[in-house]
């Protein structure tokens, strides 16, 4: 968990029953030349992958989100 958490774009990390181990609320921005979803992609790819103990990932990108 604390290595999730210093990646910036980490907002929360949760601990979840169930098929997987940790749950990881990530935030991005679009950008001119980059989507919203390619920057997740490439976070997962490049850095939260790498982390020492993580086997697997499963990336589920929101397509319309409400909060209170």
């Amino acid at each position: 968990m604390d290595a999730l958490m210093k990646i910036p774009e980490v907002a929360e990390v949760h601990v979840v029953p169930g098929v997987w181990d940790l749950l990881a609320v990530v935030v991005s921005k679009k950008e001119v030349a980059i989507g919203g979803d390619e920057k997740v992609y490439r976070l997962v790819l490049e850095k939260i992958e790498k982390i020492k103990h993580v086997e697997d990932t499963n990336t589920m990108v929101s397509q319309f989100s409400k909060t209170k």
